[in-house]
């Protein structure tokens, strides 16, 4: 029975009045059958009309079987309503009188799911076992999958599924050896987020609702009911709720406890044997639930402050021999809490951004040290708070600044970036040690930062063709710092000498290759542009890197790249594309599809592509690029600014401050 919407309510006590009436009613009719039936016959009259009253007081006996298992039924599901005697009985009359139960219009479905939770808990998960109880788990999962789709009807079977067997329900699915046990218990915790987030309560689900949010004894029990909650989309209140009774709370206050479930389900769902990343896991994917649970977490008792927690569970991860479990919940759960995935970057909440600015503190005094299963995570927050990371590696304005939320004294606002909060450069370089060396997370930030340089130096470039105010001066000297920042951070993680091959692997992989074998790009113009930003601080901070340099990059190409020219390419590239004013490029600089000027690694594919016998491709190339030096040199604004961009991204200033401040 679908739902009509309206108010559907019960009298148990005067639907047993109606139930005993016809019970009486069939009865009498029954009897005056017989009687009746008897006499006639004894005259030889046939009797087909009494025949006809026997049938009605038959299916009035079977109605009356109906109305005293509908009324069970009723009375179950309305168990803890203020009409059976709960609390809040004034409420009971006030909604249209005494004894009223009121219930969500779903009889049809409450009846299917009352005989589900019969043969569940009565039967298969307590009379059977091994190959067959799993066979039979699976044949009625189909009609749990049916309930729920329904919320009124998912909450009416778990009120009425015995509490032992629900709160063994993970345990005793994965313990048949089932080879559907995930999608099964998937299917059950599915049913149980249905009737948590039920718009309309069936009271008798508030006691199961409330048992979940609960302390229990046995660390086998709080498993199940985490694992049970996991895969169920509950309510963020219910997430942290339940968190932190089962596990979260008592972990704050005593963590040196061992936290070990030793649950049988852990392998079988690919779930932690760990209770206290079974909480986590419980709150990963929710961000309001991250957030309550770890202002919330141990109660009055505990007076941690957020970062205290945070450092407790990494403190945790790398003592245990679970550690891994933890991490790895842990740093989802950041990213949940910190809506890195949700929110946009440069527009983060308030509170999410709060949440963010405390684990880069706490995550970045961990530095390279940080549980590696977490780091992925950190790269994950780094590229959705790109914009604080950037501007946190500024030096030429509040350079003694501390991290904070608060803008900081003298600091100048760039176009396009938009922290939520401030980063000192000492705290930016400690978090990004938490994933350097890391290749993938890496190399995803160092892509995310590269489309952010592309993008803002754009839009200043834009701004300053509409009235000069040096953004795109500014804005290239903050990420000529970051650069720098970049570098020194690499350099304290991986030593000089693995920092520099992993950069000029990059370069090599990624634009050398461009010169030996056509005009293919292995990366967007951009991420080149980002990775020799980063390459042209090491050639001014590292002794060896004209060496390794030269051996990687001049045996592929017989010629040292000039790093410093190839910066004032991509500037002019930008500031023509933003419309900075100048006169009219020459015709063969120009990309005719695009009508933008072509880059460097254009240039140099057309090169290729045109090179003879007898004529060299760097030969065409310098030929090239004398047309465009020749263009530069007659706009004397545009040169100026491009030199002064291309020399602000190749500081080493940042490196040394950041240096002299870690010795002080």
């Amino acid at each position: 029975m679908t739902s009509t919407g309206e108010f559907c309510g019960i009298d148990p006590e005067q639907m047993g009045q109606l139930a005993t009436s016809l019970r009486g009613a069939a009865d009498k009719l029954t009897a005056f059958s017989r009687e009746f039936e008897g006499k006639l016959r004894q005259n030889g009259v046939e009797t087909p009309a009494l025949r006809e009253i026997t049938d009605i007081a038959d299916w009035g006996g079977r109605q009356v079987s109906m109305l005293h298992g509908r009324i069970d039924l009723i009375k179950a599901l309305g168990d803890g309503a203020p009409e059976l005697g709960g609390a809040g009985g004034a409420a009971s009359v006030a909604a249209g009188g005494q004894g009223l139960v009121r219930l969500p219009d779903e009889l049809k479905d409450y009846d299917l799911a009352q005989g589900l939770a019969r043969m569940y808990g009565e039967d298969i998960l307590v009379n059977f076992h091994s190959d067959l109880q799993a066979k039979l788990i699976h044949e009625h999962i189909d009609d749990v999958a049916k309930i729920a789709e329904n919320p009124q009807a998912a909450a009416a079977f778990f009120a009425l599924l015995s509490p032992k067997v629900r709160d063994a329900l993970p345990s005793i699915v994965a313990a048949t050896g089932s080879k559907t046990a995930k999608q099964d218990l998937a299917t059950f915790s599915k049913a149980l987020g249905a009737a948590l987030n039920a718009p309309t309560l069936v009271p008798a689900f508030a006691k199961v609702r409330d048992d979940l949010v609960k302390p229990v004894d046995g660390k086998i029990v709080a498993w199940n009911r985490l694992a049970l909650l996991k895969g169920a989309n509950a309510p963020s209140s219910i997430r942290s709720a339940a968190a932190r009774a089962l596990v979260l709370d008592e972990f704050a206050k005593r963590p040196g406890q061992e936290w070990r479930a030793g649950s049988l389900g852990s392998k079988k769902y690919d779930l932690p044997d760990d209770l206290v990343a079974m909480g986590l896991e419980v709150l990963d994917g929710d961000g309001a639930a991250v957030r309550d649970a770890f202002a919330k977490m141990g109660g009055n008792d505990v007076k941690l402050s957020r970062t205290d927690k945070m450092k407790l569970f990494l403190d945790y991860a790398k003592g245990v021999g679970t550690g891994d479990e933890v991490a790895d919940a842990f740093g989802r759960a950041m990213e949940a809490g910190t809506e890195a995935k949700t929110e946009k970057a440069g527009q983060h909440s308030p509170e999410a951004a709060a949440f963010a600015l405390d684990l880069i503190k706490v995550a970045g005094s961990f530095g390279a040290d940080l549980p590696w299963p977490a780091k992925d995570s950190m790269g994950v927050v780094a590229n959705s708070y790109v914009h604080e990371l950037v501007s946190g590696g500024r030096f030429d304005k509040a350079a003694d600044r501390s991290s904070g939320m608060q803008l900081p004294e003298h600091w100048k606002s760039l176009p396009g970036v938009t922290p939520t909060f401030y980063l000192s450069p000492g705290d930016t370089s400690q978090f990004m040690k938490t994933f350097v060396g890391e290749d993938k997370v890496a190399d995803a930030f160092d892509s995310t930062v590269a489309r952010f340089r592309h993008d803002t130096l754009l839009t200043a470039a834009r701004l300053d063709a509409q009235s000069d105010n040096n953004y795109f001066r500014d804005v290239s000297m903050m990420f000529g710092d970051f650069a720098s920042v970049t570098f020194k951070t690499a350099v304290d993680v991986l030593g000089e000498e693995d920092a520099i091959a992993d950069t000029t692997r990059d370069i090599t992989k990624n634009t050398v290759g461009l010169m030996l074998g056509g005009v293919s790009f292995v990366k967007p113009v951009f991420e080149v542009g980002w990775e020799f930003t980063q390459a042209y601080i090491f050639s001014d901070l590292s002794d060896r890197w004209a060496d390794s340099f030269e051996t990687q990059v001049q045996a592929a190409t017989e010629t040292r790249a000039d790093l410093a020219k190839r910066m004032k390419y991509e500037m002019a590239y930008l500031l023509h594309s933003g419309g900075y004013s100048a006169s009219e490029p020459p015709k063969e600089l120009l990309n005719k599809a695009t009508g933008a000027l072509k880059t460097y690694d254009e240039f140099v594919g057309e090169a290729k592509h045109e090179a003879t016998g007898s004529k060299k491709w760097e030969q065409i190339l310098q030929e090239k690029l004398a047309v465009y030096d020749k263009w530069m040199d007659g706009n004397s604004k545009l040169d100026d600014k491009i030199e002064n961009s291309s020399r602000v991204q190749t500081s080493d200033l940042a490196a040394n401050l950041l240096q002299l401040r870690a010795q002080n």
